[in-house]
């Protein structure tokens, strides 16, 4: 279908054919309005006589200084901004006049109106006059930067800013050095460091809550005599809760007098010893962080023997970042010393899981180093059995288990087992532990090894 077609029965009657002569139209033609500014469409403010910037169009009532301000806010205007012009200064006009104020604004200084989109050219700055005393005026060219008295301004110019930086960062070092303190309050601590005057053997410890009293301390001659005595008490009686309670208050008087010798360390040491002995672990690390203060002041003592019990320590708690800051400060004779030599001959077979290894180490421990490992060997045995576990199936013997974790006799073993809800079977010539059935009891036991709680742990 034609459009000529579709349109004739859209609207019957109308035809699509002009004729030669005109037609009357069939509405009547509306101009559309215009679109309006700002919301309204302002009357033109200038008539068709007084548009542009003919003087002779302006009003004769009007000043010169206004005339000129019109002349000059049309000079600043674009094209496109000029009708925007016309309506503001309509109203700027408008306003002074019905105020009675078109005399007395100043228009010369008056700024111009919004619409003014062209920026006037800036004036040229005249340097003030000192900047330019002695020689002559600056002008707007750079020609003689080079000069040799202008590079000889500059350099005074920048040792006196030098200069003057340097003065103002020596005050203010000067005002963030502390101040002096006056002798006055200065605590004299060797004219008042006390020395004791009890000649008593044996007192109980208490807690100082206040200045310490001479006549309650020992001087360190009875203090020598009071060692003696623990010594002698400890072999004869083995009363720890005693031996503990006199080795404190020993402890505490020489500190109270600020005694720091070969005494001191034989104190600290021998206290340890029996700490570790009566496995008072927290009582051990107190005595151990003393000791290592004590030896970095160049005191004689037993400082590999500490230092050995002090990396077998670490492995109890695995303290795994005290342990690296151990061996990176070690020297090599430290590290060749053959009590420190078997402690890291631990911490190897442990790091390699050498369980064999291990429990070897243990066996042939120096000194009291067995006390410590002592309070891990279980925690070793039981990963030490995880790993059997899987290595020999269907069964082992009860005798190889007690030789390779390293117990006295198959009871002691049979007895640790036990705890681990592992029970032997028996066999046609001896008891045979099945691996299949025995290793998630292992893994199981594992987890009481996850936290290590020491009461009195001193870091």
């Amino acid at each position: 279908m034609s459009l000529q077609d579709k349109n004739s029965r859209i609207l019957p009657g109308l035809s699509w054919r002009r004729s030669e002569q005109a037609q009357t139209p069939l509405y009547t033609s509306v101009k559309p309005p215009k679109k309006k500014e700002n919301g309204t469409k302002a009357a033109d403010p200038w008539s068709e006589e007084s548009k542009g910037l003919d003087p002779s169009a302006f009003s004769p009532e009007w000043p010169d200084s206004l005339k000129r301000f019109v002349e000059r806010s049309f000079s600043a205007c674009s094209v496109r901004a000029r009708d925007k012009l016309e309506i503001q200064l309509k109203q700027i006009i408008s306003s002074a006049s019905n105020n009675k104020k078109i005399n007395i604004i100043d228009w010369d200084n008056r700024p111009l109106p919004k619409a003014c989109d062209i920026i006037p050219k800036s004036k040229p700055v005249t340097l003030p006059a000192k900047r330019s005393s002695g020689s002559a005026e600056l002008s707007g060219s750079f020609e003689d930067f080079d000069s040799e008295e202008r590079k000889e301004r500059r350099l005074r110019r920048f040792q006196q800013e030098a200069e003057a930086a340097k003065k103002a960062a020596s005050e203010n070092a000067l005002t963030l050095l502390p101040a002096v303190p006056n002798k006055k309050d200065v605590v004299n601590w060797d004219a008042d460091t006390i020395v004791g005057t009890c000649t008593r053997l044996e007192k109980s410890y208490l807690r100082l809550t206040s200045a310490p009293d001479p006549s309650l301390v020992r001087p360190l001659p009875i203090l020598h005599k009071t060692l003696d005595l623990l010594k002698k008490r400890w072999v004869e009686e083995s009363n720890y809760t005693y031996i503990c309670n006199q080795f404190k208050s020993l402890r505490q008087d020489l500190t109270v007098q600020r005694i720091t010798n070969d005494f001191t360390v034989e104190v600290y040491e021998l206290h340890a010893r029996i700490a570790l002995e009566t496995n008072d672990l927290g009582e051990y690390n107190q005595c151990q962080t003393q000791l290592k203060q004590l030896y970095s002041m160049g005191l004689s003592g037993h400082p590999m023997e500490f230092l050995a019990y002090r990396i077998l320590y670490f492995l109890y708690t695995q303290n795994k970042a005290d342990i690296n800051t151990t061996l990176a400060t070690m020297s090599t004779d430290e590290k060749h010393d053959s009590v420190v030599k078997h402690a890291l001959d631990v911490r190897s077979a442990m790091a390699t899981g050498n369980y064999h290894a291990f429990f070897n180490l243990y066996a042939s421990a120096p000194n009291m180093g067995g006390y410590l490992i002592d309070n891990f060997i279980d925690r070793e045995r039981c990963i030490a059995l995880q790993k059997l576990c899987k290595a020999f199936r269907p069964r082992l013997s009860m005798a190889f288990i007690t030789k390779e974790l390293a117990f006295d006799t198959i009871e002691a073993c049979a007895e640790f087992l036990a705890s681990l809800a592992i029970s032997p079977s028996d066999g046609e010539q001896a008891q045979y532990i099945d691996m299949k059935l025995a290793y998630p009891y292992a893994a199981t036991a594992m987890k009481k090894y996850e936290k290590v709680d020491i009461k009195g742990q001193i870091y």
